[in-house]
């Protein structure tokens, strides 16, 4: 079968920011469409992440990806040992091996050769950074790749934050008395740093051979979402935000493989929950909400390596996340470092201003609302309209007090905004906007020349400029 052939039904469509990506088919078939449509966006992304581990750690990506072959290759062709008993281990490996395929199909001379171990890495970047290499260092476990000699670890150094900053997501669901027809309304802006954030404008539209449809915003190269925002033809509607959970077993599934698998195959909340928490390996931690869009009911699911708490299941009600678990025992007990709970220099005044805007707009709530509430400047701390890292749409590069633990004016923030509706996410659709959920562009050699310090990453950030709110729609029979 040539290239042409196994292309056939796939497609990729730039509109406003995003890159529309079309996948069908069985796993190494999807998988080589996703690898040879976004092929140049793959090699970029690794560039970039190459680049900034680097900086950020003292240690070659390489080195991640080498231990991410070793911990994840035998355990997803396996199966797990044998305990995925539908064979979603080999499945996902064989996607995953599609993509390399399709993305060093017809490979310039000059291009890099993509190779397992990097794409294991990439997908399990966030598990790697946030979880994984801190226990390494701290002397927890030991990695199956040793460290490059001379690299000291303990647990004084352990401690440092690996990535960067407490601030990271915005998100809400809500259901019932909270919104203006009672349907579920979900919503989430993804924050990152700006570098390799960048590289997260893909929405990927994946219909499985003989399984329900995916509908989500992901990466290239990803196989699931990570930023996370889930639409599946089931009728589930997910999002989440970060919390520093601490912990990690290299001998289970990762994090990426198992939101993939619930996504893939749950119908019902208590369905994913049973799913992602099966295999549980600690690693990129979650306050995941859960919409439930046939049924109108929503949850609020978190996990860590040895705590876990799900919120009631309500057909009535409003959950929002801010980056700090709402589990007064997954916060206490299943996390590192303070929470900032109260703390309105950091992550407090998000949570303090979602339980403004569920009062003042309870009963109203909808899709267009929801839009406009990922969009709110007023930071508590301040009580002033006010970009700041404090602000659910989140600007730390407009900030240079330093407070909260954030380096002064560093390009970090709000990088789009997704929103879905039951009405919607019936017809598996989702509003999305690329950059700042509040359309404010971000120049980046305006952003320098004010900026200095941040000059070292000039070629690892670009231009976002203002983009409309835009509909995407997962394929149908028809189409």
């Amino acid at each position: 079968m040539n290239d042409g052939q196994r292309l056939r039904g796939a497609s990729r469509e730039d509109v406003n920011g995003w890159i529309h990506l079309r996948v069908g088919g069985r796993p190494r078939e999807r998988g080589f469409q996703h690898g040879y449509l976004l092929a140049a966006e793959i090699r970029e992304a690794l560039h970039h992440i190459d680049f900034l581990v680097l900086m950020d750690t003292g240690v070659d990506f390489a080195w991640f990806c080498a231990n991410a072959l070793a911990m994840f290759e035998k355990t997803l062709a396996s199966n797990f040992g044998g305990q995925l008993g539908d064979g979603s281990g080999v499945e996902l490996l064989e996607e995953l091996e599609g993509i390399v395929e399709g993305a060093n199909a017809n490979r310039p001379a000059d291009a890099r050769a993509l190779t397992l171990a990097e794409l294991l890495g990439w997908n399990a970047y966030p598990e790697l950074i946030c979880q994984w290499f801190p226990a390494v260092m701290a002397g927890q476990i030991q990695p199956a790749v040793a460290l490059p000699k001379a690299t000291p670890t303990g647990l004084q150094l352990g401690a440092r934050r690996w990535h960067h900053f407490g601030h990271h997501c915005s998100a809400f669901v809500a259901v019932g008395d909270a919104t203006r027809d009672g349907e579920v309304v979900i919503a989430q802006t993804t924050w990152q740093r700006f570098a390799n954030g960048d590289a997260y404008n893909v929405i990927l539209d994946i219909a499985p051979a003989g399984g329900p449809r995916l509908l989500m915003q992901s990466v290239p190269g990803y196989v699931a979402s990570s930023t996370d925002f889930w639409l599946t033809g089931e009728g589930l509607a997910i999002v989440e935000t970060s919390i520093n959970g601490s912990g990690f077993d290299p001998a289970a599934l990762p994090e990426f493989f198992r939101a993939r698998r619930a996504a893939q195959q749950a119908s019902t909340i208590e369905q994913w929950v049973e799913l992602f928490r099966f295999g549980n390996n600690g690693g990129y931690t979650n306050t995941w909400f859960l919409g439930d869009v046939k049924r109108r009911r929503i949850a609020a699911y978190e996990l860590t390596l040895h705590q876990e708490a799900l919120q009631p299941v309500v057909g009535s009600g409003f959950y929002a996340g801010y980056n700090i678990p709402l589990d007064v025992r997954v916060r206490n007990l299943g996390c590192s470092g303070p929470s900032g709970f109260d703390n309105v220099l950091q992550s407090g005044s998000r949570r303090v201003r979602w339980e403004q805007l569920r009062e003042r707009h309870h009963g109203r709530i909808d899709a267009a609302l929801a839009t406009r509430m990922l969009a709110d400047h007023h930071d508590v701390y301040l009580d002033a309209d006010c970009p700041s890292p404090r602000t659910i749409c989140g600007h730390t590069d407009n900030d240079g007090s330093g407070l909260g633990g954030n380096e002064p004016w560093y390009p970090w923030g709000s990088l789009d905004g997704k929103v879905t509706s039951g009405p919607l996410a019936r017809e598996m659709k989702m509003l999305g906007r690329w950059g700042r959920a509040c359309g404010t562009p971000f120049e980046v050699e305006p952003f320098f020349a004010r900026h200095p310090q941040y000059a070292w990453l000039r070629g690892h950030m670009k231009d976002r400029p203002t983009q409309p709110w835009t509909e995407f729609a997962a394929r149908t029979k028809a189409d």
